[in-house]
């Protein structure tokens, strides 16, 4: 009851900030002042990193709101467009039609939310009509200066792997986060899997949020990071375009995809340097954009932006922070399980600082044979748990952290040393490994319900016990998916290599062709590992027959 009134009241506080702002035609953005100097670029088409030199300029210090470019469309009758893919069901976005458009979408919760569902045209068109407007340079910034920004603003120790405030992030930004994975499945029908990094820590969000609500950097911009991508200008080109001196986007001749920078409130924190490829004509509701200010190479004081929209800001910000401490922190993830399979019980052992009063224990097994999991122990207070009665085939536990209903992150995975001897011919289940290196295990949503299939092979192999009670010639056909380009993996035999094996043809799942082998008599390892770094391999299960 309480949530609902503040949605009303939020809702009543942007109508108002919206009716108040029609004595103007257009709102000017509030600015930081970024000064001159110069960052370290990662060579794409190279090792290491060349130094980079930025003149002066300005950025809007929040991502553009759909109040901002209302104000465009009012004023031009643009025809912004309607085929937007946002809708957000069990399989994320794209579940239903693609019919959402800039003020008809699921994200559009706020006038002074950042604007999606409008492309790379609607983005330049909007900086092209507001230069227009104000006599001034506005337009997209570049991804050297996103990156600029982010080298020299103050947020490393927030954002690198090891910085003494990277368990803090969501000071600083909106990502997936506790809050957003434990109610996303609950609120939405669309869970986080297996395949998502999730930040340990609550930004009090589970969509996109109203801009400028946490720490700004030391130039003054928010949300640099999080909350929505960031279209830039630069020209995708082949991902290894350097950065111009001066600072200035990447520019070529029929553009047909730009680059988009800064992850978003579904996606973890980034690695800075990567370039996420987007297409002009990609509508979609988690890409907005930024504004910067070209200043000819001077350096000028921040702009303060319009009042009208300042003051709309403010009260949508406050009315966002009341319903923010209304959001309850969530345990911290637990760290460093650990086990001792001693056959008869599983022991196991964990790491936790138990910062919440109340913190208890959740231990999950799942049986990686048969697919079944199951909750063996709730209420658990110490840091050790022993399973009694533990699977007979290899298994694969978790601990979860628990505030009465809330949860926090899983810890990582712990695998018993249960054994499953395949006895030859036999059609071998991926899963079915006996030793592995991070193998990651997970339903496959195109086989069959429940078939669970070892997922992206990359810097992973997969060791499976095997028995041959009768040596000779036999055949090897394994089922996998892969992305359409040449994949290749080996197959080793206590590990020696037995047989390459490439895939070709298109994206999907298939059964490749047979390969002859001979197998010795005896028992022995069989090994299934990615050839080169490149290798992104699934694989649901390896059939060896009898010739």
């Amino acid at each position: 009851m309480v949530k609902k009134i503040l949605s009303i009241v939020i809702a009543l506080s942007c109508t108002q900030a919206f009716a108040k702002s029609q004595s103007v035609s257009y709102f000017e953005p509030p600015t930081a002042s970024i000064p001159a100097g110069s960052f370290m670029a990662k060579d794409h088409d190279g090792e290491g990193r060349y130094k980079v030199s930025m003149q002066p300029f300005q950025m809007a210090k929040y991502e553009l709101t759909v109040a901002e470019f209302r104000k465009f469309i009012e004023d031009t009758g643009y025809k912004a467009p309607t085929n937007c893919m946002h809708e957000i069901g069990p399989g994320w976005f794209g579940a239903g039609e693609r019919d959402g458009s800039w003020d008809n979408n699921f994200f559009n919760l706020s006038e002074y939310h950042p604007v999606v569902c409008i492309g790379t045209k609607g983005a330049e068109e909007y900086a092209k009509w507001l230069s227009d407007k104000t006599g001034k340079q506005y337009r997209l910034m570049s991804e050297a200066q996103w990156l600029y920004v982010m080298r020299t603003g103050g947020y490393d120790e927030y954002v690198t792997e090891k910085g003494k405030k990277r368990h803090q992030v969501c000071e600083i930004a909106n990502l997936a986060d506790q809050h957003a994975n434990a109610m996303t499945g609950k609120v939405y029908q669309a869970p986080y899997s297996s395949a998502y990094t999730i930040e340990d820590c609550n930004d009090k969000e589970i969509l996109s949020s109203t801009v400028g609500l946490y720490k700004a950097d030391k130039y003054g911009v928010h949300d640099l990071l999080g909350n929505i991508q960031e279209v830039v200008a630069d020209c995708y080109v082949d991902g290894k375009q350097r950065f111009p001196q001066g600072g200035g986007p990447v520019t070529q001749a029929n553009c047909t995809s730009r680059i988009a920078k800064g992850s978003s409130w579904h996606w973890e924190v980034p690695d800075l340097d990567r370039r996420g490829e987007m297409a002009d004509d990609f509508i979609a509701a988690i890409e907005g954009f930024r504004l910067v200010l070209d200043t000819k190479g001077k350096t000028l004081p921040a702009q303060a932006g319009s009042d009208q929209f300042v003051t709309g800001l403010a009260k949508a910000q406050k009315q966002a922070k009341i319903m923010h401490a209304q959001i309850a922190d969530y345990p911290s993830k637990v760290s460093k399980l650990s086990l001792k399979d001693k056959g008869r019980e599983v022991a196991l052992s964990w790491q936790h600082q138990q910062d919440i009063t109340g913190t208890t224990y959740k231990v999950t097994r799942l049986d990686l044979v048969s697919n079944e999991e199951q909750v063996i122990a709730k209420g658990v207070s110490g840091l050790k748990y022993v399973d009694t009665k533990p699977s007979k085939n290899k298994a694969r536990y978790k601990v979860t952290p628990q505030i009465g209903e809330r949860e926090g992150l899983a810890s990582n995975t712990a695998d018993s040393n249960a054994v499953y001897t395949h006895a030859l011919p036999a059609r071998i289940q991926a899963e079915a490994f006996s030793q592995g290196t991070e193998v990651n295990v997970r339903n496959s949503s195109q086989e069959p319900k429940h078939d669970l299939v070892f997922a992206n092979m990359r810097n992973t192999s997969a060791d499976y016990q095997v028995k041959v009670t009768k040596a000779g010639k036999y055949t090897l056909e394994p089922r996998v998916f892969h992305s359409g380009d040449k994949q290749t993996f080996s197959v080793l035999l206590n590990g020696k290599l037995l047989k390459d094996i490439t895939t070709t043809g298109e994206n999907g799942w298939q059964t490749a062709s047979a390969v002859p082998v001979t197998l010795p008599k005896g028992t022995h390892t069989l090994t299934i590992q990615p050839v080169g770094e490149r290798t992104r391999l699934s694989i649901n299960w390896l059939d060896v027959k009898k010739l």
